[in-house]
């Protein structure tokens, strides 16, 4: 097998992007992140947006939240989900697309 030429730091880049990839791979994750680009929400607000369940809902902000787009704040007994300021988030090319429509205005089909 042949050593590679990249520097290590490049190929631990190129591992960390395609985890991302592998993060934004799902529509409903896509779908919560531009719903957290307009404010901050909770899970029952997030399930109901994207048409989830709550399990499958806490599901997928539980992979965001450790892929650390999304951080949680607890008030009383709600806890709300927003999204972290990072450079992955600044640069997601998901979120620089999103829709230019309030996500909740927009009426189920």
């Amino acid at each position: 097998m042949m050593q590679p030429n990249l520097p290590f730091e490049i190929r631990l880049q190129a591992e960390h992007q395609a985890a991302h990839c592998r993060v934004m791979g799902n529509p409903q994750r896509i779908l919560i992140l531009w719903l957290l680009a307009e404010r901050e929400r909770t899970v029952t607000e997030i399930a109901e947006a994207i048409g989830a369940s709550l399990p499958s809902a806490s599901h997928h902000l539980r992979i965001l939240e450790f892929s650390n787009m999304v951080k949680t704040r607890r008030e009383h007994h709600n806890i709300f989900y927003h999204l972290i300021d990072n450079e992955l988030v600044k640069n997601c090319p998901a979120l620089s697309n999103s829709p230019k429509v309030e996500l909740t205005e927009v009426p189920l089909v």
